[in-house]
This record gives structure tokens, C-alpha cells and sequence, in this order.
């Protein structure tokens, strides 16, 4: 599988603030429930956000990519609402990224202490 999810955000160039958007990550309703993304009686804690240029998927080395920094916004850190919903903005990068695309990668910690990674594509960068 490329991805976890897909999802298409144009983010235009000289503009930035483009959100917030929410991406919700359903917790399992049962321990034996099959139907979420997160186990049954567990919340995301805290998250990690960021973002590569292109089409990246698990089997990629992230350290042979290229990051593409400041699509995240970091005037507004990423923030966790109800447990299961990541909250971020996105803001232009630069003009080095116009025309390209890219995939957001989240890494959640759970209330565990586990960690899991979803990967989403893609955000267009105009």
C-alpha cells in the first residue's frame, strides 16, 4: 500500500494559513473490533507532522528524501482534539517547491506510549 490515506490540499504559493484541517484516526470500538485505525481504549497523546517532497510510502528511506520544510505551519503547531483528530495548518514553503507535490507523514503517540506512523498524499504545492 502507497499510502494510509489519500487526500488531495492545493496550498497556493505567497499565501499561507491554509487551514486548520482536521484528519481524524477512528479508534477501534472493541478489542476485538477490526474497525479503526487506533486500538480500542487508547488516544493519540501527542503527534509529530511532516512532510516529503513526491510520493514517499513506508518502504521509502525518509533519510534520502527530501523534507519539505515549512509546509507545516509552525506558527500553529499540530494539536490533538477528542483523542483521535490531528489538527494542522499548512503554510507555502517556497518557491524551490512550487509545482511539486507532497506527503505528510504523522507520527502519533499514543496514550501507550506506542507509536504509530500514517502517511497521506498529497498536498499540492502551487
Amino acid at each position: 500500500m502507497a499510502t494510509d490515506f489519500s487526500m488531495t490540499v492545493e496550498v497556493g504559493y505567497y499565501t499561507d494559513n491554509w487551514g486548520p484541517y482536521g484528519f481524524n484516526f477512528p479508534i477501534a470500538s472493541a478489542a476485538t473490533a477490526n474497525d479503526g485505525l487506533i486500538p480500542y481504549g487508547t488516544t493519540i497523546a501527542s503527534v509529530d507532522v511532516s512532510a516529503y517532497q513526491g510520493n514517499i510510502n513506508r518502504k521509502s528511506t525518509l533519510s534520502d528524501e527530501t523534507e519539505v520544510t515549512g509546509l507545516i505551519d509552525t506558527d500553529h503547531a499540530p494539536s490533538v482534539s477528542g483523542g483521535d483528530t490531528v489538527a494542522i495548518r499548512f503554510a507555502n514553503p517556497a518557491v524551490t517547491f512550487k509545482g511539486q507535490k507532497a506527503t505528510v507523514i504523522f507520527e502519533l503517540t499514543l496514550s501507550t506510549g506506542a507509536q504509530k506512523a500514517f502517511y497521506a498524499q498529497y498536498v499540492r504545492i502551487r
